[in-house]
């Protein structure tokens, strides 16, 4: 055997190794991203109760005072906590942390802190988490009027005001940094409204019932994801409703 197939053979083995890594790994973080989906199942169960708005409040608050709201979003598999980020933690801390604040590829739904659970624009961010279809994973491509289509209606509960239900009236993709989209400062539903007007300049989907909807709107709620698989990158996908 000559030195350049010797060498060649033994790249080839390298680089045989290194794809059986590969894939091992991404099985391994596959099967765990799954299992925290499942786990976020079996919060929602245990989250259901006989009260007026079917939320156990005090058991979600004796796991985690930093709880805001819960999500349920027709039309998708989302059901999720929302929280608060506690003082003294970093702003993305739900990025890598679970419901439980315990270490986590899929994070947990979280406001941003300028806004409330119940103020006039809340901002929730969660990660698209790809094959597992869990967390936001569903509503990452809804800046395709096709995909907004399939969207149904938010019930968006919380300790103070119960259960809310906001429709879907626009989606689009934008750059991580883009800055309309952090406003939460409104002193009137009509700067609500003329917020929303300016954004449905960038929309690339919108309900049918757009304008009448943002015409009597009161307050907004926007789902915050990336908008593609790959790590990395820049591209939003924002869904806004409204009440």
């Amino acid at each position: 055997m000559t030195k350049r197939k010797r060498i060649s053979k033994i790249v080839n083995g390298m680089l045989l190794v290194i794809c059986i890594l590969s894939a091992a790994a991404a099985l391994l973080l596959g099967g765990e991203t799954v299992k925290e989906g499942w786990e976020y199942d079996s919060l929602a169960k245990d989250a259901e109760a006989q009260t007026a708005d079917g939320i156990d409040w005090t058991m979600l608050r004796g796991r985690n005072q930093d709880i805001a709201a819960w999500l349920r979003v027709e039309g998708t598999t989302i059901d999720l906590p929302v929280v608060n980020t506690r003082k003294g933690d970093p702003a993305d801390f739900y990025l890598s942390h679970d419901f439980d604040r315990n270490p986590s590829f899929a994070g947990c739904p979280y406001l941003d802190a300028r806004g409330t659970a119940d103020g006039p624009h809340a901002l929730v961010y969660g990660h698209h988490m790809g094959f597992t279809g869990q967390i936001f994973s569903p509503i990452f491509a809804t800046y395709r009027q096709a995909e907004f289509d399939k969207i149904g209606e938010m019930y968006w509960f919380t300790p103070d005001k119960g259960r809310q239900i906001l429709k879907p009236v626009m989606a689009m993709s934008v750059d991580k940094k883009y800055q309309p989209i952090q406003t939460f400062d409104f002193s009137s539903a009509e700067e609500v409204r003329a917020w929303l007007s300016d954004m449905k300049k960038t929309a690339t989907a919108v309900s049918d019932d757009c304008d009448a909807t943002i015409a009597n709107a009161t307050r907004a709620i926007t789902l915050v994801t990336c908008s593609s698989m790959n790590t990395g990158g820049r591209a939003r996908t924002l869904l806004i409703f409204v009440q």
